[in-house]
């Protein structure tokens, strides 16, 4: 069995630690169903009655476990529908990932039924918002969504047509104009610590003891080549 774009994106959630999607499904993600039935021995799909649903439980999700949640609607009004409980997310800065479907590529822009730019519509909610329109974006594009969703405490959003959902995995449809290529990124996300780790500490603390006279550090006063400091309002330098 071939393995389609909708696929990748499901495999990377899982690299992710990814264990539960919530949603509602639709036509405009019949794709991405589809790669959740090929893996659902290893992520759990959650069905509820309105998308509103979904996202509220993928934010409870969140504030429950401290590990991103994921909801899933499709086109039109049914990504529409998700926007309720996104702000609640935004506004109680939790990481949520929402994925919504869109109409194919080729009928973009024609008022084709349900037709809604949904990149658009989620601009203010979001702090990672992408219209996946290429299968060679995956899964690279999973990777910074969910990173910046970390990052920056909130939603991050990404809307994937129809015909993309289902083409080949490794399909690259464009021809390439410049040296430029999809990023090799990893499913993974270290938090900035909110102080120095102790092992930095230490390595500064080296280069300071190996070298002669008095240095000093932001917000503390000078210190001696042994690392003996003493407390200044201001940041100074001695030598």
């Amino acid at each position: 069995m071939t393995q389609i774009a909708s696929e990748v994106l499901v495999q990377r959630l899982i690299a992710w630690g990814v264990d539960t999607v919530y949603g509602l499904p639709g036509d405009g993600i019949n794709g991405i169903m589809e790669g959740l039935r090929r893996h659902a021995d290893r992520i759990k799909f959650v069905l509820v009655h309105h998308e509103e649903a979904a996202a509220f439980m993928a934010v409870g999700h969140a504030k429950s476990t401290g590990r991103i949640g994921v909801c899933l609607a499709t086109s039109g009004p049914g990504g529409i529908h998700l926007l309720n409980g996104l702000y609640d997310a935004k506004l109680d800065h939790q990481p949520v990932l929402a994925i919504t479907g869109m109409q194919e590529t080729s009928v973009l822009g024609t008022a084709y039924q349900q037709e809604v730019r949904l990149d658009q519509v989620f601009a203010d909610v979001a702090e990672y918002n992408l219209v996946v329109d290429n299968p060679a974006q995956l899964p690279g594009v999973v990777d910074l969504a969910i990173r910046t969703a970390y990052a920056r405490r909130g939603v991050a959003h990404l809307t994937v047509p129809n015909d993309v959902q289902v083409a080949d995995a490794d399909a690259d449809p464009y021809q390439h104009m410049g040296p430029g290529a999809p990023p090799r990124t990893a499913p993974i996300y270290l938090a900035p610590p909110g102080v120095p780790r102790a092992e930095d500490l230490r390595a500064a603390a080296e280069v300071l003891d190996a070298g002669s006279g008095w240095r000093s550090w932001p917000g503390r006063g000078p210190c001696t080549p042994a690392g003996r400091c003493w407390p200044s309002p201001t940041s100074s330098a001695h030598r």
